[in-house]
């Protein structure tokens, strides 16, 4: 049997520079969107999600304008006055901000961004995963040997 070689040596390690145990931010700072728009109230309530969210302390300054581009592009989503082809072209290109900023599950998921979960998720969890799992079955061999 061969030794495998020692981990300082391996060429490929299989490592994300970004892999992170996010944990939820409490009190954020949340900055201010830009005045000259009459922000959406859904625009709005998604902004202070996004920066409530574990995601935020990853961000760097220059995330920021990102974001503002996002928030304006789905501005024009929600607004009545934009056409039906902007609308789908600039919900297009938030989806692809978003997931640049790690805002969507595949996103956090390639990054190797894990959010922290509270004791008690965690343990309902394992207790639904139990209840559901199917109990093996009584072996007939041994009722056969039995008998």
């Amino acid at each position: 049997m061969v030794a495998s070689k020692p981990s300082s040596v391996r060429a490929r390690r299989n490592k994300t520079t970004t892999r992170a145990v996010l944990t939820a931010v409490e009190n954020p700072d949340i900055p201010d969107l830009p005045d000259h728009v009459d922000w959406h109230a859904a625009v709005l309530s998604w902004w202070t999600d996004c920066w409530s969210s574990p995601m935020a302390p990853e961000w760097t300054e220059s995330d920021r304008h990102t974001l503002f581009l996002a928030a304006r592009l789905m501005q024009q989503v929600w607004d009545e006055a934009t056409s039906p082809a902007s609308r789908v072209t600039s919900a297009t290109e938030a989806r692809h901000l978003l997931r640049e900023c790690g805002l969507t599950p595949m996103a956090r998921r390639s990054l190797q961004w894990e959010i922290e979960r509270a004791e008690s998720a965690v343990e309902k969890t394992t207790q639904r995963r139990a209840a559901t799992r199917p109990r093996p079955a009584a072996d007939p061999r041994q009722a056969y040997a039995a008998g």
